[in-house]
């Protein structure tokens, strides 16, 4: 078995050393092969998958056998999938090994899961397909319907153009490591609980959460997006490819901005939405209330929300409703209880639903007359370790804190990740590593200007860093729009963009562009006086 692993190894070391991984020069090296191009393409394609898929799952599943991976190993298997045409075609998924915290020599190692879809065009750099969240996963997708599936952007479009790979989250693969926690019990709930009561209840569960995992095996302080930085580098010279084009998503965006700003010699170009920069974990309450004000300019000119408008519009409303809560918090009462179910504060002012604005504005609070939650488990483990590793410099903490916004969304979005950084065991990124500095790297900015999880503003702050840059505004947009209103509706500049990713070309991409609203919002269903048209 030792010797088997030795000789795999050998192997491989062998042919990426003689011919760079690449089976266009092991072809050429053949002189009484001709082959035409189409032919000499395709050869190129089968031999790189079946010669990488050998020697891989070679050394990795020996290792396996003996129940012991190594970092770097890689254990993969060929599957099939039909296309549009109805023809099958081979794709590779497995799980890819790495250090747990690179910075021990001792670490153990995790495994990381990933798919690889190969082209037969060898000479164009793969695109790494980098998911959001953190806690997103793309592996669940297969051609040939990848949008259907809630797939990645593009990567229909570019399939068999340019190897695509996507790369799962270390934490967050279930190929690989898979970080939760389902044993802790939510405390009791006051109805007139607050934001202090929430992050008090999320230091309890952090305080629990690293408190469990202390006891196992695994090492929380090596959930950060520094190693997921060197995860996809590290993947990256295990396929064999020398350079790559990145594809990010929301925290995928964030994610590319860390392997640019570590590796940028190894990113050919990179198109990236729903933009997070680096310093921009927590994003700036006025910026995302900046969205808000937006869609509620589009709520004013809705005929079927008038009847419930003040004649300022849903800024009056609004205007109106947070002062009352915050001089006389509503007291709700639920059907058969004396006591109230729930006191809506300040804190409460549900600022992304204007339908429940309006109802609060006429004094409707039957939807509220449910005893109050605090939601504070988030989906994965990653997210708190990943975000609370980013943090943010301390002028951004203090402008963040003293935000004129924070009056109308809360410091929800930031405080009780604030409070629980020195918790979680994730090391601090610093802010050498946050503060941006140029990239010439190219690169294609869209991001919608309704979007409230990552607002337009963060692409304008970030792009004069990267001179070879393109942006491009997509109005009435949100955070996943590109997957569906863009995407439907402007078919050309789709293709444009797979074409930036498989060439590099981004002549003819617009400057902005406009989709129908990404969402339909609920409208109140209560009758309202009719207003008065004459004296």
């Amino acid at each position: 078995m030792g010797g088997g692993f030795v000789m795999a190894r050998d192997l491989l070391l062998l042919w990426k050393r003689q011919f760079a991984g690449s089976p266009s020069l092991f072809l050429d090296q053949l002189p009484d092969i001709r082959l035409g191009r189409g032919l000499k393409n395709l050869l190129c394609q089968r031999v790189n998958l079946l010669l990488m898929t050998f020697f891989q799952v070679a050394v990795g599943q020996t290792r396996c056998l003996a129940e012991n991976p190594g970092a770097g190993d890689l254990v993969s298997e060929t599957r099939t999938y039909e296309t549009v045409s109805g023809k099958t075609t081979e794709y590779q998924i497995g799980t890819f090994y790495v250090k747990e915290n690179r910075s021990k020599p001792d670490s153990r190692v995790i495994g990381i899961g990933f798919s690889r879809f190969p082209s037969r065009n060898p000479k164009v750099p793969p695109v790494f397909f980098l998911p959001g969240g953190p806690g997103s996963s793309f592996l669940d997708s297969v051609p040939p319907h990848l949008h259907r599936t809630g797939g990645p952007l593009l990567a229909e479009e570019l399939l068999g153009r340019c190897d695509l790979v996507f790369v799962d989250q270390r934490g967050f693969s279930k190929r690989g490591s898979f970080l939760d926690d389902k044993a802790f019990s939510s405390g009791k709930v006051r109805p007139d609980s607050n934001l202090r009561d929430r992050v008090g209840e999320f230091m309890r569960f952090s305080r629990e959460v690293v408190g469990r995992y202390s006891s196992t095996q695994v090492d929380l302080s090596g959930y950060s997006i520094l190693e997921c930085i060197e995860d996809v580098h590290e993947l990256r010279q295990a396929l064999g490819y020398g350079k790559i084009t990145l594809r990010g998503q929301s925290f995928g965006s964030q994610w590319s901005f860390g392997i640019m700003r570590k590796h940028p010699r190894t990113v050919e170009r990179a198109l990236l939405t729903g933009i997070e920069p680096l310093g921009n974990g927590f994003d700036m309450p006025s910026h995302v209330f900046n969205a808000v004000r937006r869609i509620w300019k589009s709520i004013d000119r809705d005929p079927r929300f008038k009847p419930y408008l003040p004649p300022g519009g849903m800024e009056e409303a609004a205007e109106i409703v947070i002062k009352r809560l915050e001089s006389d918090p509503v007291e709700v009462l639920a059907k058969g209880r004396g006591q109230p179910v729930r006191i809506i504060g300040p804190d409460d002012f549900p600022w992304w639903d204007p339908a429940s604005i309006l109802e609060l504005h006429h004094g409707r609070f039957e939807g509220w007359a449910t005893p109050r939650t605090l939601h504070v488990v988030p989906r994965t483990l990653l997210q708190p370790l990943v975000d609370s590793s980013l943090g943010a410099t301390q002028l951004r903490r203090d402008k963040l804190w003293n935000d004129p916004a924070v009056r109308y969304l809360s410091r929800s979005n930031f405080a009780p990740l604030m409070a629980t950084a020195d918790i979680w065991p994730s090391p601090d990124v610093g802010d050498a590593f946050r503060t941006p500095v140029r990239c010439d790297v190219p690169v294609v900015f869209v991001n919608g200007d309704w979007d409230t999880k990552t607002p337009i503003e963060n692409m304008f702050e970030i792009a004069p860093y990267f001179p070879n840059s393109r942006q491009v505004v997509v109005h009435r947009a949100g955070h996943g729009t590109m997957k569906i209103s863009t995407r439907e509706q402007h078919p050309v500049f789709i293709k444009r963009l797979a074409g930036f990713l498989e060439t590099g070309e981004s002549r003819g991409l617009p400057d902005s562009l406009t989709v129908r609203p990404y969402r339909t919002f609920r409208v109140p269903d209560f009758e309202v006086e009719s207003k008065s048209t004459g004296p």
